[in-house]
């Protein structure tokens, strides 16, 4: 059998696999990959949905799912979304044409930015430990040493700080190296690159919940060399799944979104354009549809200005049929109480051209704006300043509709 099973982004293809390797991929794609059975013993149909990646399967083989858009136009869909700055994603130097090669390449630069925070030094911080140590340390936790162990002289439970490496910025650093390390790498340095940051990091505990500490992050004089690293880690850890194995065998998927990638493309190159704009933006907020507030809806983003929302931007990678999105869209304006929508879908989708107006109280205006993924990252960063250029006059269209 072939070593690597190749798709493309929605396409679909017969393919030889044995059973452990359709569990395993039953287990990773719960979307985003249909997997069919056929009449001949062993063969299915594999039908690729809107990821695309690498999964690395039980015995070694590996499946590729390549993206419909040029690799360069992902990769500047990436840096957009995770490095808007192109403070360290940056392509001028690096060649590739496949996916595995961009992954790599991804890759190879966050061990190059840990590597470089290793040698000058991890961030060490205190963290609040309450334990029993061999003697009374900090403070004294008198209940909770009572209720632990009553009529015991000892040990006490007490409260303590620590001056430690087991800070939340290390604990993501060594919990993505230590994921990125099972790939079978064309790079055969990688690995052992890997696992000489884990070892570096290991005052850090190897946390499986890594990813959710992003949310409580802020940067701040101390931790801030570490901005492109963590927002590597990020990026890697969006789209990483380490299952720990399939049967006796582990295996990694490196699978990327591109419904949520476009989303977060089009919030990125609209922050963008913002400073200097008396508008603000906020993405994935909820609103109420109806009055007892138990239908909630969350528009990818709204622009606000200093008297309220002016207008709702939704992205969407792949249109619904039957005009879904535009119900869509006249829910969104109702819920957060807006006239101007935005729908950015790509050129190519099925889309009405322009604009919609739709019936009813304060006519409600939904306008179809496209982006071309066919060509490369020079003409995708024009069209995102379009883009935004076009989505800022309407929300100026937004605020005068208010005013009516």
């Amino acid at each position: 059998m072939e070593s690597e099973i190749r798709l493309r982004e929605h396409e679909q293809r017969a393919v030889h696999l044995s059973p452990e390797e359709v569990a395993a991929l039953r287990k990773v794609f719960i979307s985003g990959l249909d997997i069919y059975a056929t009449g001949e013993p062993g063969c299915y149909v594999l039908a690729a949905g809107s990821q695309v990646g690498l999964v690395t399967l039980p015995g070694g083989r590996t499946l590729v799912i390549e993206p419909k858009v040029r690799i360069d136009t992902l990769f500047a869909l990436l840096a957009a979304a995770y490095d808007p700055s192109h403070e360290f994603l940056r392509d001028e130097r690096y060649p590739y044409t496949t996916v595995r090669e961009l992954f790599e390449f991804v890759v190879r630069i966050f061990v190059a930015q840990v590597e470089d925070l290793i040698a000058r030094g991890i961030l060490w911080g205190y963290r609040l430990f309450t334990d029993e140590p061999p003697a009374v340390r900090g403070r004294l936790l008198i209940a909770e040493t009572l209720r632990r162990r009553p009529g015991l002289p000892h040990p006490h439970t007490c409260r303590f700080s620590q001056f430690t490496a087991d800070v939340p910025e290390n604990r993501i650093l060594r919990w993505t190296s230590f994921c990125l390390q099972p790939f079978p790498y064309r790079e055969t340095a990688l690995p052992g690159r890997l696992r000489r940051v884990g070892r570096a990091l290991a005052g850090a505990e190897l946390d499986p919940a890594a990813r959710q500490l992003f949310e409580r992050l802020t940067y701040h004089r101390l931790n801030d060399r570490y901005r492109p690293a963590l927002s590597l880690a990020r990026l890697l850890l969006d789209c990483l799944t380490f299952s720990g194995s399939a049967g006796k065998e582990p295996f990694l998927t490196y699978l990327i979104d591109m419904n949520g990638l476009f989303e977060r493309y089009v919030a990125a190159v609209l922050k963008r354009s913002l400073p200097g704009q008396a508008v603000l933006l906020r993405e994935q907020e909820r609103h109420a549809l109806d009055r007892a507030q138990a239908v909630q809806l969350r528009p990818d983003i709204t622009l606000y200005d200093r008297d309220g929302p002016i207008l709702v931007v939704d992205a969407k990678y792949k249109l619904a049929a039957e005009h879904a999105d535009l119900y869509q869209m006249v829910a969104y304006c109702h819920a957060v109480g807006v006239r101007e929508a935005v729908l950015v879908h790509p050129l190519g989708e099925q889309a009405p051209s322009g604009s919609i107006i739709v019936r009813g109280p304060g006519d409600v205006r939904v306008h179809y704006l496209s982006l071309d993924l066919g060509g490369g990252p020079a003409e995708l960063e024009a069209q995102g300043s379009a883009l935004a250029k076009a989505a800022l006059a309407l929300a100026g269209r937004g605020v005068a509709a208010r005013g009516g």
